[in-house]
């Protein structure tokens, strides 16, 4: 964490009450309608950091501002009046004198200058220089220099070129510089430039040596690939994969329909076997019932032809043990019944093989039907597996064919832009032999810093929910953001740029909390939302607000976050659950503090 953190600003004027914001050492929040004074106390914070812009309108009847910032030793109060080029500090630090100190540097002044304790504050010893430009001039390391990436205002939020960069060139070098110094704690004299130089040369060797081989594989690969495109020269490709994309269309509807006739002709096969195993069926029952009736033949014959033997024997009149006389009794016939049964049998059973007879008859019908239809189920079966799909397979073969020489054609493509790409990189080499001596700070950002943005630029944009996110990385030349292989300023519209923006100084206030050796410990950002609201059609952005404002909440241990958004477009959290300071203004639309400067409308 840093050494200090802003405790309250106040604003003052005769006749008027004192306008007071107090503020956390985390998350801070100043929310509220337009024109409520949102903005004035971000301008009253730059003032007491030397800006030469007045807050607030001599019609408001304010006229001064005191600034507390919070130590671990004790509270510093700086008071500056409008119209002054001073700051008066009152000081409960006893690192840090009170008194009266000029904002810039003088000739034969009396005062101290207010920037000295400001990087007492960091923990910086003394004033040192830094470089100011590439013939290694020096200046004096500055509060207000560092300020580009500690306070953006609302007129740069939206900013196309890199939001912590001042957009002077004549200031760029000395802001580079003065990050430098953040992050390692060395100037960077002509002795390191030196050193810088004999590793720029072996760079520029070891570059030109891969680009060369680069260049020769590419030649190899150019070489096979046009072998393989003489196979399919004098074709139009184009023409020809519609032509085969057309065929296989109407080769799909070919089979599909096959396909269909096939199962119609299926479910009449089963429904005709069912018809012929019902037939089957009765011709079973019916030669069980056959089988009865010759049972019943044979039992009724030998009734009658025992009836018939019976009748000839003599009846006894006599007892063959007394010899008395037997009465004789009529005996029953059965023949005649037996006969008309007999007969009635018969004639079912001719009945019986009228029916079995038409029942074979439509059996055979039956088995010539299925026969029929089998037949033309295995004529498009072999339809479908003989001509339809090897005639698809032979299509789908010519088309990747044709895919392989447009893939290969567009490989020569990129080839070759990467070739000419590679060309100019080559010719853009500085020579070797140069004795020029310039100083160039971005050659002394190193790989761990870079490898360091680049997570962080994934992270930040990953826990803030960014749409269709794949890839991040932070683009040392531009000093800004890339997402998805894509710059900023040429593949976003403004609320993106201002949401980007954001995630750009969130990323060095993490390096600067994680992996510098001096941290400021502040950042304040007035109006990080503003654009995502206008024209945008997706519901990308409202989860991006959500998630962004949500990631304020979580990383507060990273320094104080000053936060300034207009009411209307604030997403809702439970801001005061993690522990989020939160001033609203609410413009009379209800109840609570009207704006920032009391009894200013």
């Amino acid at each position: 964490m840093a050494n200090f953190y802003i405790e309250r600003i106040v604003a003052h004027g005769d006749q008027r009450s004192d306008a007071v914001v107090s503020f956390g050492k985390g998350l801070n929040i100043i929310q509220g309608y337009s024109d409520t004074g949102k903005t004035c106390i971000i301008k009253c914070i730059d003032f007491i950091f030397g800006s030469s812009e007045v807050p607030f309108d001599k019609s408001t009847g304010y006229s001064k501002v005191t600034m507390t910032i919070s130590t671990d030793k004790g509270s510093i109060d700086f008071s500056r009046t409008v119209g002054k080029n001073q700051v008066y500090v009152v000081s409960g630090n006893e690192d840090i004198d009170s008194g009266t100190y000029d904002l810039t540097y003088k000739k034969n002044q009396k005062n101290p200058v207010l920037n000295s304790v400001w990087l007492k504050l960091l923990g910086i010893d003394g004033e040192p220089m830094v470089v100011k430009n590439s013939d290694f001039e020096r200046k004096h390391l500055t509060w207000r220099t560092m300020l580009q990436m500690l306070l953006i205002h609302e007129e740069d939020i939206a900013r196309s070129s890199s939001i912590v960069v001042p957009e002077q060139h004549t200031e760029k070098t000395l802001f580079l510089s003065a990050l430098l110094y953040l992050v390692t704690g060395r100037d960077f004299a002509e002795n390191d430039a030196q050193t810088k130089k004999e590793i720029r040369v072996a760079r520029r060797k070891a570059v030109e040596e891969y680009v060369n081989k680069q260049l020769s594989g590419v030649a190899d690969r150019r070489k096979n690939i046009s072998a393989q495109l003489d196979a399919v020269q004098g074709i139009d490709v184009e023409a020809e994969v519609t032509r085969v994309v057309e065929e296989l269309k109407k080769n799909d509807v070919a089979i599909t329909e096959a396909v269909n006739n096939s199962k119609e002709l299926l479910a009449q096969i089963l429904a005709t076997e069912e018809k012929a195993a019902e037939c089957t069926m009765l011709l079973s029952r019916y030669k069980a019932l056959r089988s009865q009736y010759t049972a019943d033949v044979h039992r009724l014959t030998f009734i009658v032809e025992g009836e018939v033997g019976y009748q000839g024997v003599p009846q006894s009149a006599k007892c063959p043990f007394c010899d008395g006389k037997i009465p004789v009794k009529n005996r029953t016939s059965y023949v005649e019944s037996a006969r008309a049964e007999l007969s009635r049998i018969m004639g079912q059973m001719k009945g019986l093989s009228e029916t079995e007879a038409d029942v074979q008859a439509e059996l055979a019908e039956i088995e010539v039907e299925l026969k029929s239809l089998q037949e033309k189920r295995k004529d498009i079966e072999a339809l479908i597996n003989e001509k339809l799909r090897p005639k698809a397979d032979e299509l789908q073969t010519a088309l990747e064919k044709y895919q392989v020489y447009i893939r290969l054609t567009h490989e020569v493509s990129v080839i070759d832009s990467f070739k000419e790409s590679w060309m100019t990189d080559l010719r853009q080499l500085p020579p070797e032999n140069s004795s020029e001596l310039k100083y160039h700070p971005k050659e002394y950002f190193d790989e761990d810093f870079l490898e360091a943005m680049d997570s962080y630029a994934y992270e930040i944009l990953e826990e803030c929910h960014y749409e269709n996110l794949s890839s991040a990385r932070f683009n040392l030349t531009d000093f800004d953001i890339e997402v998805n292989g894509g710059k900023k300023a040429t593949k976003h519209g403004k609320g993106y740029r201002a949401f980007l923006n954001t995630v750009v100084a969130l990323m060095f206030r993490k390096y600067l909390c994680n992996d510098a050796k001096y941290n400021p410990g502040l950042l304040i950002i007035d109006t990080p939302l503003l654009g995502l609201d206008q024209g945008v059609d997706d519901a990308a952005p409202e989860s991006m607000r959500t998630a962004l404002f949500t990631y304020f909440m979580n990383h507060q241990d990273e320094g104080q976050v000053i936060v300034i958004e207009n009411l209307d477009h604030i997403p809702n959290l439970n801001y005061e659950e993690s522990g989020a300071n939160i001033i609203t203004f609410t413009k009379g639309r209800s109840k609570g503090r009207y704006g920032f400067l009391e009894g200013v409308f």
